[in-house]
């Protein structure tokens, strides 16, 4: 029996000498890569780069959102009213497309609290959304920037053959 003990302490202190090495190594690799992370993407091609090619963050796009789109495209409608919003008394940075899903998701956790476990749907559900959202956000800058570029080099062929 003793034996087993000792085995089960060699075995534990194993493991969090194991953690320990693997939190090290993870935390010397985003020491030595947070300064990069900074400095690159989208902050050096708007700043040094591309600045006439780059979109300005958190502005509207410049371009007809139908753009390419023949048949035209979906419009995005919020579904929670600002007056819910506010009597769920979301924060403003919570107040976005997502917003009925984060609802529903906070009056389940208070209606079963403390088993919000059993919401685990309502938050998965709104995490998709979120997700989702954050994925077409994306998408819309890459659009922006491609048209912007586009727009660029049809300008730049039009000053070539003007001064030709």
């Amino acid at each position: 029996m003793h034996s087993v003990k000792s085995a089960v302490k060699i075995l534990v202190v194993k493991r969090n000498k194991q953690n320990s090495q693997s939190h090290q190594k993870t935390k010397r690799f985003w020491q030595r890569t947070r300064g990069s992370c900074n400095r690159m993407g989208n902050y050096v091609s708007l700043y040094l780069t591309n600045p006439k090619g780059t979109p300005l963050p958190l502005t509207e796009p410049s371009f007809d959102p139908n753009l390419g789109f023949p048949n035209g495209r979906k419009e995005r409608v919020m579904i929670a009213t600002e007056e819910e919003m506010e009597a769920a008394k979301l924060p403003l940075e919570a107040r976005d497309y997502c917003a009925h899903k984060l609802i529903q998701y906070r009056a389940c956790r208070s209606d079963v609290w403390p088993w919000a476990y059993k919401c685990a749907h309502e938050k998965h559900e709104y995490l998709n959304c979120e997700y989702d959202d954050y994925i077409l956000r994306l998408k819309e800058y890459e659009r922006e920037k491609r048209l912007l570029q586009r727009k660029l080099k049809i300008e730049k062929k039009q000053a070539q053959e003007l001064a030709a």
